[in-house]
């Protein structure tokens, strides 16, 4: 007796085909990613003695409000593992529709981009991706400067974001 079979080449509809099988892993892996930044970021900016709160619901640009200098500001947290060429490489952008959308200054005032594996920070201003939807970092001991170094563990920054003084 034959069974049931799918016609040659097709994926029967009880299977899921390969693609989509490493598709829906990876949005689980990313999911965790940003979890885990979350949690990080949570527990970085309450250490140093910033308040932080995270608005109720869903569909903000942002994930935290911190309460920093003068007033409270937006901060959307962003955590890689993901090498690429070297490179850190770090999606900067949501979507609000079908279609990414770079972050606006009148969305968000901050992004914090988590390096998970070097334990390292990055508190980037709203005006240092803004019209971005990706952003490379360099590794530790890379042999060319870092574009972003000033930026590093720069939580001093949420204290003072209009005056944005290095050194």
């Amino acid at each position: 007796m034959r069974k049931n079979r799918a016609p040659r080449g097709r994926i029967p509809a009880s299977e899921e085909s390969p693609v989509r099988k490493a598709y829906r892993e990876r949005g689980r892996r990313n999911c965790k990613q940003g979890d885990l930044g979350e949690v990080a970021f949570l527990h970085k900016a309450t250490a140093l003695g910033f308040m932080v709160a995270q608005p109720y619901g869903v569909g903000y640009p942002f994930d935290f409000i911190v309460q920093g200098g003068r007033g409270l500001l937006r901060v959307q947290v962003k955590a890689t593992t993901n090498l690429r060429g070297g490179l850190y490489a770090v999606s900067i952008h949501h979507h609000p529709g079908r279609q990414p959308c770079a972050y606006r200054a009148g969305e968000i005032d901050f992004v914090a981009v988590y390096i998970i594996p070097e334990d390292t920070w990055y508190i980037l201003p709203v005006r240092e991706v803004e019209n971005r939807l990706m952003l490379l970092f360099r590794p530790k001991g890379y042999p060319r400067p870092d574009p972003y170094t000033h930026y590093r563990e720069a939580w001093h920054l949420l204290n003072e974001p209009d005056g944005l003084v290095f050194g």
